[in-house]
């Protein structure tokens, strides 16, 4: 720990500026996003607790951020939907994204809100499924034109009922049709205006819906002698109109067709509402999608910033591993160059002064072996020398030797030399498996497997200890960086526990030949 401290702190002092800038203004953008959002965009862990409320949520909601993000999300959802909650979560868990999930909330006054919902689970560096992000928009004015939409059905309904419709009766033998006093009205024309004929019936109808309407006439004869259309109707003053006719065939007595009967009334506002609503949606549709890509955008930008402070990482541990050894190194082997004439003039002359100098140079020479350990704990120079299996068994001796931890290392003579970010990805899993082994399993053994098979490498590491709860409650700083390394690799890492132990298992591809890269630029940085 402390030499991860000291590590980390050197880091953060010698960290490029812009980097950091960088990293603070995708976040800046991205929290703009969500505090400049019509839509109420709120966050929650998988106990269903808020954990962050933009001013939109407020806005439509009616509680401030500090009286919302602590509670439960029940504080928005009705009494009797509570259980929706308990659905989401769980369909969350497993990773479905749920979207356009309309239902009704209630703000803190208590009234009732219909809002359509996107909720999307929120990943961390590994993966695993912490919480869930919402997106949800108060479509109430929808709703509203919705219910226009069935209010016009209603009424339309209530028209039949009470007469408030266009009745209509034609005799195919003869050709006549009589409508009701109603249906000019209806039609827009002026009393009087029809002639009671069958062409008549089709003077006025759209040409582009006049063929569809004697299909449908035509298909009712032929067939079950039900009758079901809507076409456009131009009216007395030009405009278009919609209309809706339902007929049925009235058979004789040789079950052949003699007449038909039916109604009719009109649609234009249905349509309207209609058109209104689709066009709502698509709108809706659209935003959702606008600002889910942009958060996308901006959290894969967090991601690759997380890849490179990683490499930086792993850069600044290579070089202070050098300044300890060539620079630090060297003193301490001149300050015991110097002590040792003085210790043996003192032998002589001051026995008392020589034991004090000698238990220097013994401080000095254990100095200097920590000195040596902690440079090659930071970053091995076997590893950018030798290449990773020589790094791997050079650590694994001094960890068994330290720890008292019997340690099974398993190497694929066929892996060989990788790219360097491979081969100093796999020895920090390494080195924080064992390190947490040590710490936290009380395994007295470890097993470690590094393999290489068509088109991959897998990398497996495993205890017998007492194991830790899954999924895991909250990755630490470890896992999280494990997680990283393997993914800004393109690879997977999955962890499995139980009372039995532990099992860490990543898998990167391995598309390369082992002869295809050289180290130099390792070397290079290190240096």
């Amino acid at each position: 720990m402390e030499n991860r401290g000291l590590s980390d702190g050197y880091m953060d002092s010698v960290m490029d500026m812009t980097e950091r800038k960088a990293a603070e203004d995708t976040r800046s953008r991205l929290a703009a996003i969500v505090q400049s959002s019509d839509d109420a965009i709120i966050s929650k862990n998988l106990r269903g607790i808020i954990t962050s409320w933009n001013p939109s949520a407020e806005r439509i909601f009616g509680y401030t951020e500090d009286e919302a993000i602590g509670k439960s999300i029940t504080l928005i959802i009705p009494p009797e939907l509570q259980s929706e909650e308990d659905h989401i979560l769980r369909r969350l868990t497993s990773g479905e994204r749920i979207e356009h999930f309309e239902t009704v909330r209630v703000n803190k006054s208590g009234k009732r809100i219909d809002v359509s919902l996107t909720i999307s689970p929120i990943k961390d560096s590994s993966g695993r499924i912490v919480g869930a992000s919402k997106i949800a928009r108060d479509v109430t004015q929808m709703k509203q034109v919705e219910r226009a939409l069935r209010d016009s059905e209603q009424r339309m309904r209530f028209s039949l009922e009470a007469a408030s419709f266009g009745t209509w009766h034609w005799d195919i033998a003869s050709g006549k049709v009589s409508w009701s006093d109603n249906m000019e009205k209806i039609h827009g024309q002026a009393p009087g205006w029809f002639r009671g004929d069958f062409d008549g019936c089709f003077e006025n109808i759209n040409a582009e819906d006049r063929e569809r309407v004697q299909e449908a006439l035509r298909k009712a004869l032929e067939g079950d002698g039900k009758y079901g259309v809507q076409y456009r109707q131009f009216r007395a003053d030009g405009i278009l109109s919609w209309l809706e006719a339902h007929g049925q065939v009235i058979y004789d007595e040789q079950n052949c067709p003699a007449a038909m009967m039916g109604v009719c009334w009109d649609i234009t506002e249905r349509k309207r509402y209609e058109e209104e609503l689709k066009q709502a949606r698509e709108l809706l549709e659209t935003r959702v999608r606008e600002r889910t890509s942009e958060l996308e955008h901006a959290q894969e930008r967090l991601r690759m910033l997380s890849g490179r402070l990683l490499r930086m990482q792993d850069d600044e541990r290579r070089r202070i591993a050098r300044e300890l050894h060539d620079t630090v190194g060297q003193i301490v082997v001149a300050l015991n160059l110097n002590l040792v004439p003085v210790e043996e003039e003192l032998l002589n002359s001051n026995p008392a002064l020589a034991k004090q100098v000698t238990a220097s140079l013994s401080l000095v020479e254990e100095l200097s072996r920590d000195l040596r350990t902690i440079s090659h704990l930071l970053h091995p120079p076997l590893l950018d020398e030798a290449g990773l299996l020589s790094a791997l068994r050079w650590y694994v001796e001094g960890f068994s030797e330290r720890s008292k931890i019997d340690v099974d290392l398993q190497l694929d003579s066929g892996v060989g030399r990788l790219p360097a970010e491979h081969e100093t990805a796999i020895f920090r899993i390494v080195q924080e498996c064992l390190t947490n082994i040590h710490r936290h399993s009380g395994s007295s053994t470890a097993k470690i497997s590094i393999a290489r098979n068509t088109g991959k490498l897998e990398i497996e590491i495993c205890d017998q200890g007492k194991g830790m709860p899954m999924p895991v409650p909250r990755a630490g700083v470890g896992i999280q960086g494990m997680g990283e390394r393997v993914r800004q690799l393109g690879g997977s890492l999955e962890i499995g526990s139980s009372s039995g132990g532990t099992r860490v298992v990543a898998i990167l591809p391995a598309n390369y030949s082992s002869s295809e890269h050289t180290h130099d630029e390792a070397v290079d940085v290190a240096s």
